[in-house]
This record gives C-alpha cells, sequence and structure tokens, in this order.
C-alpha cells in the first residue's frame, strides 16, 4: 500500500530530525480505538415481516509523536456484517464499503453467505508543526464544516448525517498546509489529487475572526466545477448561531448546472439540561418530489449535491435525564412529498468506557392523501472504548 510505504520513510526522516532537535523529546507510541457491536431491525408497514442485520466493529488509531514536530497517525476499521440484509442485497459490499478514497486501502476478506468482513484504513498521515506552519500529508479529515447536520463548506469529505456509527467521518488522500498569520486568523490551502483527472480537489481557505465571530471564506476547484463559498458560528444572544453557503459552476461551460448550497442553524442550551437544535437547508440540485430516502444511511454524498431534497429542515430537542442518560428526538421534514424522519436516540453510560445506544430512523411520506410508512430502522448498539 503505498500510503503506509510513504509513512515509513517519512518516520525514519523524523526520527534523524528528532535526534538533532535541540529540545529532546521521548519517542511517544499510543493505541486507542473501540469495539462495537450494532443489531439493526428494519420494516415497512408490517412488523411482522422483519429483516435483521449485525455488525461487529472494531476501531484501531496508532499514533507515533517522536518530537514536538512530527505526529503521524494510522487508524483502521474492521467490520463484519451479517444477516438478512447482507442476505438481501446482491452488492452489499459496494452499498457499506463505498469511499470516496483516491488510492484504495479497502480490502474483503469475506463477501460470501450472508457475512462480510471488510478492513478499510481512513487514516494514514504525517503531520509537521513548527512555528506557524502546520502541514499534514496523507489520508486525512480536512474539516472546513461548520454546521451539524449538513456542512456545505466541507468540499473534501463530505459526511452523510444518517450514517450515525461513523464518527470519526471520510477522510481525504490530501496534503493540507495551514499558515497561523495570528491566534485569530490562518490560511490554508488543501488539494486531494485523484486518478480521474476531473475528480481533483483544490481550495483556499482564509479564517478570521470579527465582531466576536468566527468566519471563513474559500475558493477552488471542486472536481468539473469552480467554487466558492463562506460561513461563520458566533452567537445570538446566548444562543449559537451558524452558516454556510456554497457555489458551483462548471468551468467548461460556465452557466451550466450551477448550484446553490446554503445551511443555518440555532442551538440554545438550557440549564435544566434541555438542548435543542434548529437547522435548515437549501440545496439547489435536490429534487422538489418524494425519494425512496430508505438508502440515504448508506448514500454517498457530495457538497455540491449535499441532500437530496431542495428545501429541508431539521430540529432536535435532547434532554439529560442523569449524567449517563440522555435521550433526544429528531425531526427532518421536506416539502418535496410532505416527507418526514423521525431520529430517535437513547444512550445510557454503562461504565467509564462502556455505552448502550438505541437509535431509530422511520421514514415517512405523503401519498394519495394520506401519509405512508416507507420503511423502519431501529438499531442497539454497544460500545466499548480503549
Amino acid at each position: 500500500m503505498r500510503i503506509t510505504k510513504v509513512l515509513i520513510c517519512l518516520i525514519l526522516f523524523a526520527n534523524v530530525y528528532a535526534q538533532n532537535d535541540s529540545v529532546k523529546h521521548a519517542p511517544k507510541f499510543t493505541l486507542k480505538g473501540y469495539v462495537k457491536y450494532l443489531e439493526q431491525v428494519s420494516f415497512a408497514n408490517n412488523a411482522s415481516n422483519l429483516l435483521t442485520n449485525n455488525e461487529i466493529h472494531n476501531r484501531l488509531n496508532f499514533r507515533y509523536q517522536p518530537n514536538k514536530h512530527f505526529n503521524f497517525r494510522l487508524e483502521v476499521r474492521n467490520r463484519i456484517y451479517y444477516g438478512d440484509i447482507v442476505k438481501s442485497y446482491p452488492d452489499y459490499a459496494a452499498l457499506v464499503t463505498n469511499y470516496n478514497a483516491t488510492i484504495n486501502l479497502s480490502k474483503n476478506w469475506i463477501n460470501q453467505n450472508s457475512v462480510l468482513f471488510n478492513t478499510t484504513i481512513d487514516r494514514a498521515s504525517m503531520e509537521y508543526i513548527g512555528g506557524k506552519w502546520d502541514i499534514t500529508i496523507g489520508r486525512q479529515r480536512i474539516n472546513w464544516g461548520i454546521n451539524t447536520v449538513w456542512a456545505p463548506n466541507d468540499i473534501f469529505n463530505t459526511f452523510n448525517y444518517f450514517d450515525f456509527d461513523y464518527e470519526e467521518r471520510p477522510g481525504s488522500d490530501a496534503v493540507r498546509v495551514q499558515y497561523n498569520i495570528n491566534n485569530s486568523s490562518s490560511i490554508e490551502v488543501a488539494a486531494r489529487p485523484d486518478k480521474v483527472i476531473n475528480k481533483n480537489i483544490g481550495a483556499v481557505m482564509y479564517r478570521f475572526n470579527k465582531w466576536s465571530y468566527d468566519f471563513q471564506a474559500f475558493s477552488g476547484i471542486f472536481q468539473q466545477d469552480f467554487t466558492a463559498g463562506a460561513g461563520w458560528a458566533g452567537n445570538l444572544k446566548d444562543a449559537g448561531f451558524k452558516g454556510e453557503v456554497s457555489y458551483f459552476t462548471p468551468y467548461h461551460h460556465l452557466g451550466d448546472s450551477n448550484a446553490l448550497t446554503a445551511s443555518l442553524s440555532v442551538d440554545y442550551g438550557f440549564k435544566n439540561g434541555l438542548y435543542v437544535l434548529v437547522s435548515g437547508l437549501y440545496n439547489g440540485l435536490g429534487k422538489d418530489s418524494a425519494i425512496n430516502v430508505t438508502k440515504l444511511s448508506t448514500e454517498l454524498l457530495s457538497a455540491k449535491n449535499i441532500f437530496p431534497f431542495k428545501i429541508t429542515t431539521f430540529s432536535q430537542v435532547s434532554y439529560s435525564f442523569t449524567p449517563i442518560l440522555k435521550a433526544s428526538l429528531g425531526l427532518m421534514y421536506s416539502p418535496a412529498g410532505n416527507s418526514v424522519i423521525l431520529l430517535p436516540t437513547l444512550t445510557y453510560s454503562i461504565a467509564d468506557n462502556w455505552v448502550l445506544d438505541f437509535i431509530g430512523q422511520s421514514f415517512f411520506s405523503q401519498q394519495n392523501g394520506g401519509y405512508t410508512t416507507l420503511g423502519n430502522s431501529f438499531y442497539l448498539r454497544i460500545k466499548f472504548g480503549f
């Protein structure tokens, strides 16, 4: 694997650099991760006709920091799927291992008899920090997004909100260079080359603080488009206020297939433990009619077409009953087919490193004058971190 070979060479270089560093630092190697078991039950209108699926998910996060300037990361996902849903989808492996990467670092060890065993390296990078410079090379997450649900500025590795079991979110095979002008402003340049030239991504981002708000603005190339955008994060009195907007226009045929994507969010935490989030999205390439929303959890989205609907709203209420028990209810609505998605979640901390989650995703749309259930999926997950 090419990234792994490059990392080995860079580690050797960093060790030599460390020996010549005037400030001596002991080499530091850490290993963290988790093991999760996720059980899924899905059905449409008839709860007696159930489809089940099971997943064992292990993550290993390796970190090596030989000195204060270098930081090496290698992070691996191991997932085993088995059950009715694996069996019912002929190409289930492509559905759940769909990863928008330049270099293929994914391997299916088993893909037969209703069982899929996949290993994916989703982080493999070297970071150099020196003075005002921060440079990262390799598979990494370039997080330019601000909002929680929809992040139009996140052009390098757009995440899917329905893929809740991927907390780390996707990464990119890229080079990122950041220059910190001062404590509140910076310039960042990032590039993600691809085997296919019309899928390259590269842009420059400028961040600064003004009027107690954090602002950002970027411009660059997104695959076959010129792109530019901006975002902000601050407060309206005691409430958080965030927004992002991105614009795309093809560079071969200016004016064709232009797209504007924008999102806003307001959130507020009450003293009694109640938390409220309201967000909205406009997606210029989205549809005004109902779609098959039941595949949202596995769909690979892009910054240009970040969600299937043109207009979508999201509201969520969360409440901490105790420090170890938390519940939330999310509701997503789109005028397209009057589509409604309910997202209940219950989280219980069994112990310091043990967490139990109950998660639901129910999809509805208006058809023939009434609401029809398109699909329901309920998940029970237990996670042990180390």
